[in-house]
């Protein structure tokens, strides 16, 4: 990917974790539930050479960090324009309620410790990485961005890693959502939202 390109994406990537988006289940409960899905498929066994603690810090790490990345949204109750309606030839605007939520920098400081720590663990445990640190911001940029991409196939030594460090974490950070907010809860659950 040439370099201008790459650049654009992370500068797009970084300015909309400053920017509230809306609360959806897709994001917030399907993509968990699919990575602790994969977790269970792709986590080494037994008699592999990973140590078991090991494989315990990697939940450790992802649990940190989506307590972490939880702990300074802003989360806040938006009334957004969907059209307008005409009463006896009045003009009204028509708003729908939503949920709304910005992760700000430590959504994006939890999420290049996840690289890291991925990267880093690789590198301990003398485990081959099939893409670079650059190809890996960028990559989990656009899985971030376009949510159908966070249910590609992982592949390699490190997908299980990927797989934990990613489940874990947004697992975490939704369990903290919900337990901050009640309207988060509301929305993931299906609630009705009280006007």
């Amino acid at each position: 990917m040439p370099i201008f390109i790459t650049v654009i994406i992370l500068i797009y990537f970084i300015t909309k974790q400053f920017e509230y988006e809306k609360v959806s289940r897709l994001t917030y409960v399907a993509i968990p539930i699919y990575s602790i899905y994969q977790i269970t498929i792709t986590l080494p066994h037994r008699n592999t050479a990973i140590p078991t603690w090991i494989i315990v810090l990697v939940f450790v790490i992802g649990a940190c960090i989506g307590i972490y990345q939880a702990s300074k949204v802003k989360i806040k109750d938006a009334k957004v324009t969907t059209g307008y309606t005409e009463v006896a030839g009045v003009e009204h605007v028509v708003y729908k309620k939503q949920i709304m939520v910005k992760g700000g920098a430590r959504y994006l400081i939890g999420w290049a410790a996840i690289i890291l720590a991925k990267f880093l663990l690789a590198f301990l445990l003398h485990l081959d990485v099939h893409e670079s640190v650059m190809e890996a911001f960028v990559q989990d940029a656009l899985k971030d961005m376009v949510f159908f991409l966070s249910f590609a196939a992982k592949e390699g030594p490190t997908a299980w890693m990927d797989w934990t460090l990613i489940g874990i974490s947004s697992a975490v950070y939704t369990l903290r959502l919900i337990q901050k907010s009640p309207l988060v809860k509301m929305e993931l659950l299906h609630q009705k939202h009280k006007k």
